[in-house]
């Protein structure tokens, strides 16, 4: 496991076997200059001569062989991005230190930033590459005939910031909590459901907030569900060998909240698709299916420590969509939390289930001022806003573009989805039932769509609600990201009340 520091000079950075230096094309010179000397900081000058960054970025890398330092690198990245993408760079870092292998030993990541702020997502960016959970064995970790296994040595990722005079940019609290945070969100998505069911996401939760100030955890279970009304909840999940719960994770600023707000996400465990059983081909990776429970679990575990000004109240319905006896079924009629019933047509369609609970149990339990749900939702999202940005829907033009500058500012990009009931409630539409669970028509905005499902079970309540899918984002190459811990951090703590208005 690799362990991230960061340190308030540049020095203990310059002690690493392998340091990479990432710039901006057109300032690649001076900074190589400074932060690299001798026969590195010459082959890397050289280098330089014909480098391109190319859209995505390009590294360029030395050994050397005399000295502490093993490997010396230079991610270049491009001068500009465009509009509706991250000032920072941050994908371009994310994207070079994808090929650096900086979690492999010892090294060091320098930031070189043209404004302070881009600190926190360009050195997320470096976080997410090197992700704390495998299960590969190397020469510490197989079986030895003879004699004890020896513990693997932690290893040390160092991340340095330095501004264009290249002095070092201290990272605050929000920067750390953060990087951290997201590593531990990936983490949770990368586990095998054998190793993280619903029970076990539960315990590594309320591991992460132990001792953190003004938080408190709730869980109900099982059967609990039908009680509490969370009908939705209990039917995806009543047949796996773990039951079904909701977590929720309170946590209450010492001085008087400014604000309260409620994030809901998505957890299932695992996906089959139920009894409308996906392909062999479509269901590996479906592990990925609590990214946004481990989004909005992981960023109320960064503000909790941050001690941000607000309440956050976060919901976390978890479930495995198994097959058994108890399954339930196409044709089932479910009541939901909201009282309104719904008609399975499609019990791969069930993570809306598990929102519309959890979104109007915090609307009608907390009564909050804003209701903010993340979830692997929707394959559509893929195909409307594709592998990087996030789409969001919202009731309210202000968290829209509180959404989009949050994305643009943490990194975690997202791009809005129209917000029309009027044209997609009609998609839901049941002869027997108040809705059904899965459109008629999936050419029709598809994931306005699934998020327009989710918002009708809290419409009533008309509180501020933004949706956040995060499919594609969350896991874009069989790993996960973290995606959505910086996007939802960002987000509450530049929440005003401008933003909830319509």
């Amino acid at each position: 496991m690799t362990q991230l520091k960061f340190p308030k000079s540049l020095a203990p950075a310059l002690k690493a076997k392998h340091v990479a230096l990432f710039v901006a094309h057109k300032q690649a010179k001076a900074a190589v200059k400074t932060v690299f000397s001798g026969e590195a900081a010459k082959a890397l000058q050289r280098a330089l001569a014909d480098a391109k960054p190319g859209r995505m970025g390009t590294v360029i890398s030395t050994l050397t062989p005399s000295g502490a330092l093993h490997k010396a690198s230079v991610a270049i990245l491009p001068d500009e991005v465009s509009r509706h993408n991250a000032p920072s760079r941050s994908h371009a870092i994310n994207h070079c230190a994808g090929k650096l292998g900086l979690g492999s030993g010892d090294a060091a990541a320098v930031l070189w930033l043209e404004k302070a702020e881009h600190l926190a997502p360009a050195a997320n960016a470096v976080a997410r590459s090197v992700p704390e959970v495998s299960y590969t064995t190397n020469g510490n970790g197989g079986e030895k005939k003879k004699g004890k296994k020896k513990k693997k040595k932690a290893e040390t990722l160092v991340l340095v910031g330095l501004d264009r005079r290249g002095m070092v940019v201290n990272p605050t609290p929000e920067v750390v909590t953060t990087c951290e945070a997201t590593r531990w969100a990936a983490g949770l998505v990368d586990t095998p459901t054998a190793d993280m069911d619903a029970a076990a996401f539960v315990t590594a939760a309320k591991k992460a907030v132990q001792g953190v100030a003004g938080v408190k955890a709730t869980v109900i279970v099982g059967d609990e569900l039908l009680k509490k009304g969370l009908g939705g909840i209990h039917a995806v999940g009543r047949t796996a060998v773990v039951a079904p719960r909701l977590l929720i994770l309170d946590y209450k600023p010492s001085k008087k909240a400014q604000r309260t707000v409620a994030f809901v996400g998505k957890g299932v465990v695992y996906d089959t698709g139920g009894l409308s059983l996906k392909g062999s081909g479509n269901m590996p990776g479906m592990k990925c299916d609590m990214g946004g429970a481990a989004a909005v679990t992981g960023a109320f575990v960064a503000l909790a420590k941050q001690k941000v000004a607000h309440r956050v109240i976060c919901l976390v319905p978890l479930a495995e969509n198994a097959i058994g006896p108890n399954s339930y079924r196409p044709d089932d009629i479910i009541t939901m939390h909201s009282k309104k019933t719904v008609e399975i047509n499609n019990t791969d369609a069930e993570g809306r289930l598990l929102l519309a609970d959890g979104v109007s149990y915090a609307a009608r339990t907390y009564k909050p001022e804003v209701v903010i749900d993340a979830a692997t939702l929707t394959g559509a999202q893929l195909v409307s806003t594709g592998k990087k940005h996030a789409a969001v829907v919202s009731n309210r033009a202000g968290l829209e573009g509180l959404a989009v500058s949050a994305g643009l500012a943490s990194g975690d990009l997202t791009h809005p989805l129209p917000f029309a009931p009027e044209f997609f409630q009609a998609e839901f539409k049941s002869e027997i039932a108040d809705m059904k669970n899965s459109v008629k028509d999936r050419a029709n905005a598809q994931s306005s769509c699934a998020g327009q499902f989710v918002y009708s079970h809290m419409a009533d309540t008309k509180l501020p609600w933004l949706h956040v899918d995060l499919a594609g984002p969350a896991f874009p190459g069989r790993r996960g990201s973290g995606f959505g811990v910086a996007l939802l951090g960002e987000l509450v703590r530049s929440l005003s009340a401008k933003h909830l208005k319509a």
